[in-house]
C-alpha cells in the first residue's frame, strides 16, 4: 500500500478523475495487492477471493447503468473486450481500475481463456500469439496517466492528479450541466407534444438519471409514465432518480399487456431487439436513451436499423446527444484511453471522389502495428454490420484463418472484405457434425449447411466465407464491391466462396448479380434486425460445381415446405428476389436425414421437410399404435408447428415430442 494512497484517491475525486493501475505479474501476487487496495462496494470481475463475490466478466450486462467506486478486472481469467469496455464506464469519479494481468512481456503469449471464443479448438488458444494484447500493452505503456507495477520491480510513484477542481452540483431541477437541462426540457416536451425523442451519449453522461428525473416530474404533473429496459439492473439509476415511483415493466410484458401511458421511457435501448423497439414505437410515445458505441453489442443496430424505421413510424422525431460527462470530469484520462484501446467511435475518412484505386491484402500484424490504418479499416467494418462490438476488434487481430482485402484510393481505404477460411474437416468430424454429436467453434458455413441444411458432405469442402464486405458511402455505385468479389474469386483456393447475412431483397439481388446462389434460409428472424439469415455460395472447383445443383434442388424443396409453415410470413419482396431452381429433393438424402434424426441428434425444425417427404413416400410400419399414426400424419402438415403438436397430443413439451418422433421413426430402420 502507498502511504499517501487515500489522500491521492481523495484528490482524484476532487478533480473528477479516474486512473488505471496495472498489476503485471503472477495471479496470486496481483490478487494479494488487490486485496490490500480493496474498498467497500467495489466490483471484482474474474477469479478472486470468495469474500469479494467475484463475478464472471461475460455477465457484465447486469451492471450496465450502475456506478462503482473501484474495480478489479482479473485478466488472468480472460480479457473480454466487451466486458472491459462496459465496466470501465461504470467506475465513478475518483475510482481506480486495478487490472491484474501476466507480466507485460509475456502477456501476448499467455493462454488467455477469452481467446477460446475465437478459435475452433481449445488448444489453438494455447498456441496463439495475441496481437490484440500486444497492441494493448504498447498503448498502456505509452499512456502517461496509466500506473504500471510489474512484479519484482519497485513500487512506482503515484502520478499527480490534474489541477482542475471538478464541481458536481445539481441545480433545482436535479441537472448537473446545461446539456442535461436541455435534454430534460426535451423529454418533457416529448410528452406534451407526443413526439418521440432519441437521447444518445457515451457512458457516464447521465442518460439514465435524466429519465428518472423526467419521469418523476411528469408523475407529479399527473401524467402516466412507464419505464422499460433490457432488465431492472439496466434501469437501476433511472429507478433511483425516480424516487421509487417509476414503474418498471419488461419490454415483452409491455407488448403483451399494453398498459396505458402518456410516455414510455426506454433505457439502454440499443440492447433491446429492433423489432421490439419498433413495436413499442408503434404503440407508445417513447423516449429512447442509449449508448451507440457497441458496449451492448447492438449499438449500431439501433443507429443503422432502428432510427431509419423511426422516420417512417414517427416523422418529425427528434434526437439529442449528450457530450458533457456527468460521472467524471471532462479532464478524466481513463475514457480517452479506453477509446484508444478498443477503437471506439472509429470514423473512416471519406476517400477521394475519383482516381485510380488498388486492391491488396492486409495482415493482422500490419493492422496491429499501424494505428491510423487500424482505425480506418475497423471504422469501415463497423459500417457493414449492426452488431459490431469491441470483441470484433479482438477477432480481427487474433482469430486464425482470417484474410483482409482492402481497396484504397490515394492510400485511403474505400472498401474492405473480411474473409475467413472454413471447412475441409475430417470425414469423422463432418459425420459427427451432421449427426448432431459435435459442434466445434467456427466453421459456420459447413456446420450449418450439414446440420441445419441437411446437405451431406458439406463439411469436407473448403469455403472462403466473406464475413463482411463494405464500401464507404462516398465510394458506392462505382462497382468497387463487385470488383472486390472478383478479386477474391480469382485468388481463392477454396471450393466455394460463401456468405451468410441478414437477407433483404436488395442484398440478395447484389449477391445473385455476382454469381452467388442461396442454399439455406434461416427459419426465424434475427432479434436485432428482424431479418432472416441467408447463406449463399458460389462454386469454384469442379467438385463444387457438380454438387451445387443438388444442394439447390434440396434447398428449393425444403423452402416449398417451410413457406407453408415456419416461413409463411417471409416478406414477399425477399421471396420474389430469390432466384432458385425447381425443387428436386433427393430421396436417398431424405432417408439419411430421417435415419440420423431417429438414431442420433439431428434437428427437428430443420429436418421437418425431409421427415414429411420420407413418411409420405412410404407405408407406415406395422406395429404402430393409433396415437403414433396420428402423430406421423400430423407431421406431414407444414402448418403444424412443434408447439401445436405438443398441445394437440397433450405432450410434456418439445423434448417429449422429439423423443416420441425418434421412437416412431426408428421403426423404419434396423438398429444401427
Amino acid at each position: 500500500m502507498w502511504p499517501d494512497w487515500h489522500a491521492w484517491r481523495r484528490r482524484l475525486a476532487h478533480n473528477g478523475e479516474r486512473r488505471l493501475l496495472v498489476l503485471a505479474g503472477s495471479e496470486s501476487w496481483g490478487q494479494e495487492l488487490a486485496r490490500e487496495l480493496w474498498q467497500r462496494d467495489a466490483l471484482w470481475l474474474g477469479q478472486g477471493p470468495d469474500e469479494y463475490q467475484p463475478q464472471p466478466a461475460a455477465k457484465i450486462s447486469r451492471y450496465l447503468g450502475r456506478s462503482f467506486p473501484a474495480l478489479v478486472f482479473n485478466a488472468h481469467s480472460g480479457l473480454h473486450p466487451d466486458a472491459f469496455g462496459a465496466v470501465l464506464g461504470c467506475v465513478a469519479a475518483g475510482g481506480v481500475v486495478l487490472l491484474l494481468c501476466p507480466p507485460l512481456a509475456d502477456w501476448p503469449d499467455y493462454a488467455d481463456p477469452d481467446l477460446q471464443r475465437y478459435v475452433a479448438l481449445p488448444e489453438q488458444a494455447r498456441e496463439r500469439h495475441s496481437r490484440f494484447i500486444q497492441r494493448l500493452v504498447r498503448l498502456l505503456q505509452q499512456d502517461a496517466h496509466t500506473l504500471i507495477w510489474q512484479q519484482g520491480a519497485c513500487r512506482p510513484a503515484l502520478p499527480p492528479p490534474g489541477h482542475h477542481a471538478w464541481h458536481r452540483q445539481r441545480d433545482r431541477r436535479g441537472c448537473l450541466n446545461p446539456q442535461q437541462r436541455q435534454a430534460l426540457a426535451m423529454i418533457l416536451q416529448s410528452c406534451r407534444r407526443r413526439c418521440p425523442l432519441v437521447l444518445t451519449a457515451d457512458r457516464g453522461r447521465g442518460k439514465s438519471s435524466l429519465l428518472g428525473l423526467a419521469g418523476a416530474r411528469l408523475l407529479d404533473a399527473g401524467r402516466r409514465v412507464l419505464l422499460t429496459a433490457p432488465s431492472p439492473h439496466a434501469a437501476h439509476n433511472a429507478l433511483a432518480q425516480g424516487g421509487g415511483r417509476l414503474h418498471f415493466i419488461a419490454p415483452d410484458a409491455l407488448l403483451q399487456q399494453r398498459p396505458a401511458a402518456d410516455l414510455l421511457l426506454v433505457d439502454e435501448a440499443a440492447a433491446i431487439p429492433v423489432p421490439i423497439l419498433q413495436a413499442l414505437a408503434r404503440h407508445y410515445c417513447c423516449v429512447f436513451a442509449t449508448t451507440e458505441h457497441g458496449y451492448e453489442g447492438t449499438g449500431l443496430g439501433f443507429q443503422l436499423k432502428f432510427q431509419p424505421s423511426l422516420d417512417r413510424l414517427a416523422p418529425g422525431w427528434r434526437k439529442y446527444r449528450l457530450t458533457t460527462p456527468a460521472r467524471w470530469s471532462p479532464q478524466d484520462p481513463l475514457e480517452p484511453l479506453l477509446f484508444r484501446l478498443l477503437v471506439l467511435g472509429a470514423d473512416p475518412p471519406p476517400p477521394p471522389p475519383s482516381g485510380p484505386w488498388q486492391l491488396h491484402r492486409l495482415s493482422q500484424r500490419q493492422l496491429a502495428e499501424d494505428e491510423v490504418l487500424l482505425h480506418q479499416v475497423f471504422g469501415l467494418l463497423t459500417l457493414a454490420h449492426y452488431q459490431t462490438s469491441p470483441s470484433d476488434l479482438r477477432y480481427l487481430l487474433d482469430a486464425p484463418g482470417l484474410e483482409l482485402v482492402v481497396a484504397c484510393r490515394a492510400r485511403i481505404p474505400m472498401a474492405v472484405a473480411l474473409v475467413v477460411r472454413e471447412g475441409r474437416l475430417s470425414p469423422e468430424l463432418g459425420q459427427a457434425i451432421w449427426r448432431g454429436q459435435r459442434r466445434p467453434r467456427g466453421h459456420l458455413l459447413p456446420q450449418s449447411l450439414a446440420f441445419h441444411g441437411g446437405l451431406d458432405g458439406a463439411c469436407v469442402f473448403g469455403y472462403d466465407r466473406i464475413m463482411r464486405i463494405v464500401v464507404h458511402p462516398h465510394g458506392q455505385q462505382q462497382g468497387v464491391g463487385s470488383r472486390l468479389l472478383g478479386w477474391l474469386r480469382q485468388h481463392s483456393t477454396a471450393d466455394f466462396l460463401g456468405t451468410s447475412f441478414g437477407a433483404s431483397a436488395e442484398l440478395v439481388r447484389f449477391w445473385q448479380r455476382n454469381g452467388f446462389a442461396a442454399v439455406r434460409l434461416g427459419l426465424s428472424a434475427d432479434g436485432v434486425s428482424g431479418l432472416h439469415a441467408a447463406m449463399m455460395l458460389q462454386p469454384l472447383s469442379p467438385d463444387a460445381e457438380a454438387v451445387m445443383p443438388v444442394w439447390q434442388g434440396q434447398f428449393s424443396a425444403n423452402l416449398d415446405f417451410f413457406l407453408l409453415g415456419a416461413l409463411r410470413t417471409l416478406p414477399p419482396p425477399l421471396l420474389h428476389s430469390l432466384k432458385r431452381p425447381p425443387a428436386r429433393p433427393q430421396p436417398a438424402l431424405d432417408a439419411a436425414i430421417v435415419r440420423d434424426f431417429a438414431w442420433a441428434h439431428r434437428d427437428l425444425p430443420a429436418d421437418r421437410p425431409a421427415l414429411a417427404r420420407f413418411i409420405r413416400s412410404r407405408s407406415l410400419p406395422e406395429g404402430l399404435d393409433e396415437r403414433q399414426k396420428a402423430l406421423a400424419d400430423a407431421l406431414l402438415n407444414p402448418a403444424n408447428s412443434a408447439a401445436q403438436l405438443v398441445a394437440d397430443f397433450g405432450l410434456a413439451g418439445g423434448k417429449d415430442l422429439v423423443q416420441r418422433l425418434r421412437r416412431l421413426l426408428q421403426c423404419f430402420f434396423p438398429p444401427p
